[in-house]
C-alpha cells in the first residue's frame, strides 16, 4: 500500500494487516526497491499522492515492468472521475475513492484475497 499520508498508512495496517501480509510505502522510490527487491507482490494499492511524486506515475511503471501485479488506485471521488480516461490505459483491477473508508477496506480485503488466489 502506497500513500504519502502516514496516518492512512497506519489506519490500514492496523484493519488490513491482521488479514492480509501488507507492505507499506510513501514514496515512488520505495515502492520501486521492494518490487525489485521484494519476496513478490500481487497487488499494489496506489493513492494518487507520494512523497516523492504522482500515484499515476508509479502506476505506468509497475505496468510496464510488472504486469502480473494487479493495480488498484485511490484519489478523491472529483479527481477519479477527471483521470478515469487515462486510467483505462493501465488495465487497473479497481479504483476505490479515497480516503478509505471501513467498507472500502472490506473491499479492498476482498480485492487482496481474489489476486492471491490466482
Amino acid at each position: 500500500m502506497v500513500d504519502a499520508d502516514q496516518a492512512m498508512l497506519q489506519h490500514c495496517v492496523t484493519r488490513v494487516g491482521g488479514r492480509q501480509p501488507l507492505s507499506i510505502a510513501t514514496s515512488k522510490a520505495q515502492v520501486l526497491h521492494l518490487l525489485r527487491h521484494g519476496s513478490g507482490f500481487d497487488v499494489v494499492v496506489v493513492c494518487e499522492r507520494l512523497t516523492d511524486g504522482s500515484g499515476l506515475a508509479l502506476l505506468d511503471d509497475i505496468h510496464s515492468k510488472w504486469p502480473h501485479v494487479v493495480r488498484v488506485f485511490c484519489s478523491e471521488r472529483p479527481r477519479l472521475a477527471l483521470v478515469r480516461g487515462r486510467l483505462g490505459a493501465l488495465r487497473l483491477r479497481h479504483t476505490l475513492p479515497y480516503p478509505l473508508k471501513p467498507a472500502k477496506l472490506e473491499l479492498l480485503l476482498v480485492q487482496l484475497a481474489r489476486a492471491r488466489l490466482r
